[in-house]
């Protein structure tokens, strides 16, 4: 059984020589994954024939995502919602990227960082007012991005939890990606956030978001909170617009918008997301009025939604229901079996050279190659940065283990070696400019191969096909680009895991590397120079003979130092100094050779010298 109805094989028999093995089966991180034979394979597809091929559930999850979520009609007299910090300054923190893509100690230094005990005071009012036989709940809003869960919330719930003496809820969660980051108002309100969890009924509620903007969010939130039987009497977020701390619309609002569109919009729009425009937010409210008519705002809904996680085989929810019916009545049978069983394949094993001495990073690290707009080497920081949220999302180990993630189970940083990401530029030749024509994942060299397969296999390779993925890398600013596994026969010579690793005494940066602290006086190179020795006893690699510090990289292609930004301290924002390197040792030694701060985040990467 070799290829299927769609493919050509190609098969000969060599008889007259023996010939060595290109690819060969490995229980590591695979670049190509086979099909093999199996017993048993005949039966499993008499038997895959005769079942349904799961459509009906499909169907019937895509109808459960139609149906708009709950809102109710506002309170005359609901309070403004408390804004607790300033939104440039909140955005310009140095915690904020990544607490608002899942870092849970980013998170809780921002809040803690932002809330004053003005905005606490204004939260004790709110409090007591709503307080009536017992205090209200917190309840936030965990919103799911593209990048990662959101953890400034549940750290600013978590927060004045503990500062105002009363609970908050940790069984309600947002159950879909609503990916409002960035969007313009009609992405806002064309992707609706849902929720789910357990509502005390009677109780009284003050929701928690870390930004308000057009206020949807909050409006669902508290639609699922009332629906469940709840109350909810108040909101706070983090940061936010100041004219969208007034979540209810006024009359005068409303009426503008009906006279404006006319009563069939507000008929069309009730169809669409369930609710009249008095549960509209009074921001969403002033977003339509100002739209300058009725088909530019179903157009740009249209637009935004199939940018979203709406099905597109139904326009609404009756069709969907009808479709689900009929698929009841006449179960659709697969039209295509699910591949057999499937093998890793990897290149053979290099042969290291017989008691070379080398760090703790295994030499045969994974490849990825970039398409795309590649990116130019400073660009490194932001490059492994989305490669790493990427990773980090996709692990199927959630959350990913210890030598994946660089943190242990209580959230600090491992001390053990783990996953590293690199650059992989063009340099060392005649024209190379330092672009990046891929990244690679190295890693540490006492990993069991198997642990590493688990983790990387899904992310790297298509469970369904056995091909590699391209799943996408983006920054506005810096790069727009796709990854894909390197499994090419001859790859570029700066793609090859050997240039990088092969033994040399003399070992120069493409990336500078990040000393450990800041050096002052005359002696100030000299001590510098110390501490990176140091840098290679730490990584496992003799002490060098010599280091030579300068701002120029001894190898064709790579920037200046000054082209590279500063990697800034965790603890208190100080910015690190970097320089390259020409490290000289006295014996040969294997590569890859990381050093520095930045190991892990591609800075001090070197590259063996020919001598």
């Amino acid at each position: 059984h070799v290829g299927h109805s769609a493919s050509f094989v190609q098969a000969w028999v060599e008889r007259e020589c023996e010939v060595a093995a290109n690819w060969v089966p490995t229980a590591s991180v695979a670049k190509k994954r086979l099909r093999i034979p199996s017993s048993g394979r005949l039966d499993f597809l008499a038997r895959t024939y005769q079942e349904a091929s799961g459509a009906i559930e499909r169907a019937v999850t895509d109808l459960k995502a139609m149906i708009p979520p709950p809102r109710r009609a506002w309170r005359p007299n609901f309070p403004d919602a408390v804004l607790l910090a300033d939104e440039r300054r909140t955005k310009r923190h140095p915690d904020y990227p990544a607490a608002k893509v899942g870092d849970e100690s980013a998170a809780a230094r921002l809040v803690d960082a932002l809330v004053d005990g003005v905005g606490l005071a204004a939260v004790r009012t709110l409090v007591a007012t709503a307080r009536k036989a017992e205090n209200p709940i917190l309840v936030c809003a965990h919103a799911y991005e593209r990048e990662g869960v959101n953890a400034i919330p549940s750290a600013l719930s978590e927060l004045l939890s503990q500062w105002l003496k009363v609970p908050f809820s940790t069984t309600v969660v947002q159950s879909n990606v609503v990916a409002h980051t960035g969007a313009d108002g009609y992405g806002r309100m064309a992707r609706q956030a849902r929720f789910e969890g357990d509502i005390e009924k009677g109780r009284e509620y003050i929701m928690v978001d870390d930004f308000i903007g057009q206020g949807g969010t909050l409006a669902n939130l508290r639609g699922w909170v009332e629906k469940q039987g709840g109350r909810v009497v108040g909101a706070v977020g983090l940061t936010g617009k100041p004219y969208s701390a007034k979540l209810n619309p006024t009359k005068e609002q409303i009426h503008e918008l009906r006279q404006k569109h006319g009563p069939d919009f507000e008929k069309w729009w009730r169809e669409r997301f369930g609710h009249a425009f008095n549960c509209l937010t009074q921001s969403e409210a002033r977003y339509l009025s100002r739209s300058p008519d009725v088909d530019t705002i179903r157009d740009r809904l249209a637009a935004a939604q199939r940018r979203g996680d709406r099905p597109v085989h139904a326009q609404d929810v009756r069709e969907q229901r009808r479709r689900v019916k009929a698929l009841k009545a006449h179960p659709p049978m697969p039209m295509r079996p699910t591949p057999g069983k499937w093998q890793g394949y990897a290149k053979p094993a290099a042969s290291e050279p017989v008691a070379v001495p080398h760090s703790v990073f295994d030499p045969r690290f994974v490849v990825l190659t970039i398409s795309g707009r590649r990116p130019s080497l400073p660009a490194t920081l932001k490059l492994t940065a989305a490669l790493r949220g990427l990773l980090m999302r996709e692990c199927p180990e959630q959350p990913p283990p210890e030598w994946f993630s660089g943190h242990r189970p209580d959230g600090k940083a491992t001390l053990e070696p783990h996953m590293a990401l690199a650059p992989l530029p063009f340099v060392d030749a005649d024209h190379a400019d330092g672009r990046v024509m891929g990244l690679a994942l190295i890693l540490p060299r006492e990993l069991a191969p198997e642990e590493a397969a688990k983790c990387l296999q899904p992310v790297l390779l298509d469970a369904q096909t056995g091909l590699s993925r391209n799943p996408p890398l983006f920054d506005g600013s810096w790069f727009e680009c796709n990854i894909e596994q390197e499994i090419r026969e001859r790859p570029p010579l700066n793609l090859n895991a050997e240039t990088w690793t092969n033994a040399s005494r003399v070992w120069a940066s493409v990336t500078p590397v990040v000393l450990n602290r800041h050096f002052d006086g005359e002696q100030r190179w000299a001590l510098a120079g110390e501490s990176v020795k140091e840098m290679c006893r730490h990584v496992g690699l003799p002490q060098p003979r010599e280091v030579l510090l300068h701002p120029v990289s001894l190898v064709e292609g790579a920037p200046h130092a000054r082209d590279f930004p500063q990697i800034t301290r965790k603890r208190d924002g100080g910015r690190r100094s970097h320089s390259h390197a020409v490290v000289i040792f006295d014996e040969p030694v294997c590569g890859p050779v990381l050093l520095g701060a930045g190991r892990f985040r591609g800075y001090g990467l070197c590259r063996p010298i020919r001598c």
